[in-house]
């Protein structure tokens, strides 16, 4: 079923679900032998002609339903969730086969992510080569889909040869087996796809084990299997006659493809964060694309789909209205050319208004199994949902040569009216980076092996990775990398200098410094490979926070990684980065739930109640005096709580996490003790400021106007949520302590629909109107107060927002068929 497009006709703002035949094919039909209507009861699905139930095989042991084709449908996560069931296979035929399903897919399987597989995965089948019996509707890791049955102990596959199987769409497919033709057919929606002949004349029916969404192997990346079905499967039909072509007919699904990830799934996890970016589940990595566009921000960022874990890379896309309350959208792109085969890696997004007519442009690095190249993706709509890849691909096809093989993470920029490309590479054992320059008559990048910029020891990495280069104020430029095999391991670096007139960047000093505060980043913890954008004179930056759990624990969460709050920068007269809390965290501030002191000499504890949780902001000036140290215990419970501090008579700043219990992140390393210099020790008597946020496992950390680093701590007492500050060894004046309890909506103007079994939200906030709950499918109308439309849109999943002027009443209706109810809404 096409999606619907935005049209202006309606009166009302109305969500009306979309309604379409089920399948026709009867229940009753004496050649049904099984039927999985796909219906959970529990943690099992039922064969409805056996009656007999199976269980559900998840990470949460909580398998999802999510409204279907037909009813509802089985949603697969792409690493844990399948069942193996049973079927009565003795009543099928030897002579004609007809199997049907419904799916969609949100992204194809895994299967190998190192190395070039051709294999495929089952979407549900009874198949088994090492038996040379049974079939099953099959998928590999490039989208091609079949249907395989055993002829006569031969392997026969039919498959589409023009197309993939199409993501966030239902694909109804269904084949045919017929011995007395000799043929296998493979249709989608209704239309012939593939047909294959055969020489055999008895279907291999196979056993009566069937299994839905993988294949009976158990291909694993470490503990996370690789072979799952990402996406949606419903109502699983098989018959022991073959169908003539008359008898498949185009179905119109009971509802759209939702994609989109349920909040039951992570909802009473305590580690996940309220206000940091991240994905819905599953793994993440660099947010390589943060812009401003169409009055929302945007972060696109390395994503796996399929699991918590590293592999197959595709890029995944979220968006906010304010930076702090985030909506995944679809994934943007992912492998899908040859260029690419292995993972869309990381990159940039670009702007401009002659280059790319104004549009956020992607360029990203292609990975094929044998070396990375760069390449572009456009948008195709003013959401940046959809995007193409460019047909010029790849803009830079190879290394150049002279470098190591590690080649990757394209960054974009203009200066002097040219356009460059920086790439991070290896030269010489000493990190670099690569400059391509833009040809605009031939519309060509340069690959001549020419640096932009190259470290001056191993001390500051043998391979930079995600290099950023942006302009501040003055004619300066920040370069900032990650390198690998620094002195101090992982850690994001920074430069200040100016561009050369052939597009070379000229540091002011070849001594980079560290964008963490000092020992806080190292090895790879804290803030790694920041994505800068401009807006209002500001500039804003926002990296990947990694938790560096073990692999268990990442399985047990069903999630890895985050990014940080996003960071106002600027530089100091030294050229020191300053580094400031995005201005908008104050909207996120519960007035009624806030502490004021001021002027308070504090010794021993002084408790912040009722202040408390685990979404805390914390803002503490003091006069640095003779005290041992002095700071806040948050996430306190009893007299365990994690100790954030500073020591005059060492300069030192100090998170001490050993005092809890925890998710242990940090074993080797740091142990839990986080401890750093100052880089400029106070004096006595001036003003030390420790201002902290606390979003469940991340704490954002912002030291005397200037200085800050990010941090995972995941306790696992759920009552450690008090805060105090303290003094030990001595007195400390507190200037002021002011602290909140933090809610992401706050400031919305929230309207919730009054029947209990309906939580349909609508709020606005910066003129904009935001949704959550609504029923999938909808259709979403606005008129203002004197009847007027406004426009009509439609809802991609269950939750979204919508564009609106400020200052504005408007009058809204939300309706579906048991439901409906009308609100004023003002922006």
């Amino acid at each position: 079923m096409n999606r619907p497009t935005q049209i202006i006709t309606s009166i009302f703002v109305q969500i009306i679900l979309f309604a379409g035949s089920v399948n026709s094919v009867a229940a009753n039909d004496p050649s049904l032998v099984a039927y999985f209507p796909m219906e959970l009861t529990g943690n099992a699905i039922t064969e409805a002609v056996s009656g007999k139930s199976y269980i559900v095989q998840n990470n949460f042991s909580k398998p999802e339903n999510i409204p279907g084709a037909e009813g509802n449908a089985l949603r697969l996560d792409g690493y844990s969730t399948y069942s193996t069931t049973q079927f009565n296979v003795q009543n099928l035929s030897t002579t004609g086969l007809t199997v049907s399903l419904w799916c969609a897919m949100e992204t194809y399987p895994v299967i190998s992510p190192d190395n070039y597989s051709s294999t495929s995965t089952y979407i549900a089948g009874n198949m088994r080569d090492d038996l040379k019996t049974g079939f099953a509707f099959t998928l590999n890791n490039a989208g091609r889909y079949a249907f395989e049955v055993y002829i006569n102990g031969v392997k026969i596959t039919c498959y589409d040869a023009y197309s993939n199987l199409p993501k966030y769409e239902w694909a109804h497919l269904t084949a045919t087996v017929n011995t007395a033709t000799q043929q296998v057919k493979l249709f989608r929606n209704a239309e012939l796809v593939a047909r294959v002949s055969f020489a055999g004349t008895s279907i291999n029916t196979g056993s009566s084990s069937f299994i839905i969404g993988k294949s009976f192997a158990d291909d694993k990346v470490g503990i996370f299997r690789t072979n799952v079905i990402n996406g949606l499967v419903d109502d699983i039909r098989i018959f022991s006659r073959t169908f003539a072509d008359t008898e498949i007919v185009d179905q119109t699904p009971q509802n759209i493809a939702d994609l989109s990830i349920p909040k039951s799934r992570h909802a009473n996890d305590i580690q996940r964060p309220e206000f940091h970016g991240q994905p819905a589940t599953n793994w993440t990595n660099e947010p390589h694309g943060f812009v401003f566009y169409n009055n929302k921000y945007h972060v696109f960022f390395q994503k796996n789909a399929n699991g918590p874990y590293m592999a197959r890379l595709h890029w995944g896309h979220i968006s906010s209205p304010d930076m702090l309350n985030w909506t995944e959208e679809k994934i943007a792109i992912g492998p899908s050319e040859t260029y690419d085969s292995k993972g869309t890696w990381s990159g940039c997004v670009f702007t401009d208004d002659v280059f790319t007519g104004g549009l956020p442009t992607i360029f990203y690095t292609g990975v094929d199994y044998a070396k990375a190249s760069m390449n572009k993706a456009t948008p195709t709509d003013n959401g940046l949902i959809d995007w193409i890849k460019d047909n010029a691909n790849p803009l830079v096809p190879n290394k150049p040569t002279g470098l190591s093989d590690d080649f990757r993470d394209p960054c974009v920029f203009k200066s002097n009216g040219e356009l460059y490309m920086i790439v991070g590479t290896s030269k010489n054992g000493l990190g670099a980076t690569t400059l391509h320059k833009y040809n605009s008559t031939l519309k060509t990048w340069s690959n001549d092996g020419k640096i932009f910029y190259q470290s001056s020891s191993t001390n500051y990495g043998t391979f930079w990775e995600m290099p950023v280069i942006t302009p501040m104020p003055e004619g300066k430029w920040l370069f900032a990398t990650t390198p690998l095999g620094g002195s101090n391991g992982v850690e994001t670096l920074y430069w200040v200098g100016t561009i050369n007139t052939d597009g070379t960047f000229n540091p002011f000093s070849s001594t980079p410094k560290e964008v963490e505060l000092g020992a806080m980043g190292k090895d790879g913890y804290g803030l790694l490979s920041p994505s800068i954008m401009h807006k209002d004179g500001k500039t804003i930056a926002i990296g990947i926070v990694p938790d560096k759990l073990p692999a268990a624990n990442n399985l047990q969460l069903g999630w890895a990684h985050l990014y940080s709050l996003p960071r106002e920068w600027s530089l100091s007269a030294t050229n020191n980065l300053i580094q400031q809390p995005y201005a908008g965290t104050q909207n996120m501030r519960v007035a009624s739930s806030s502490i004021n002191i001021s002027n308070e000499d504090v010794s021993g504890t002084l408790s912040l109640a009722p202040i408390g949780g685990k979404a805390v902001e914390i803002d503490g000036s003091f006069i640095v005096s003779g005290a041992q140290n002095f700071g806040f215990h948050v996430r306190k419970s009893g007299s365990n709580y994690i100790s954030i501090h500073y020591t005059p008579t060492t300069n030192t700043f100090t998170v001490d996490a050993r005092n809890i219990s925890r998710l242990s992140n940090d074993v080797g390393g740091y142990n839990g003790l986080y401890e750093s210099t100052l880089p400029v020790k106070p004096a006595v008597g001036d003003t030390m400021r420790i201002h902290i946020f606390i979003d469940h496992s991340i704490m954002d950390i912002f030291v005397n106007n200037q200085y800050a680093f990010s941090i995972r701590v995941f306790p696992t007492d759920t009552n450690a949520e008090d805060v105090e500050a303290f003094s030990a060894g001595g007195s400390t004046h507190a200037v002021s302590i002011q602290a909140w309890k933090l809610n992401s909506l706050q400031g919305f103007t929230e309207v919730v629909s009054h029947r209990s079994d309906i939580n349909i939200k609508m709020y606005t906030k910066n003129g904009d109107l935001f949704y959550e709950n609504v029923p999938a499918h909808s259709k979403i109308v606005i008129l203002n107060l004197n009847g007027q439309i406004v426009l009509i849109d439609y809802c991609k999943s269950s939750s979204g927002s919508i564009a609106l002027k400020s200052n504005m009443i408007y009058i809204a209706q939300i309706s579906s068929s048991e439901y409906s109810t009308a609100r004023k809404i003002i922006t």
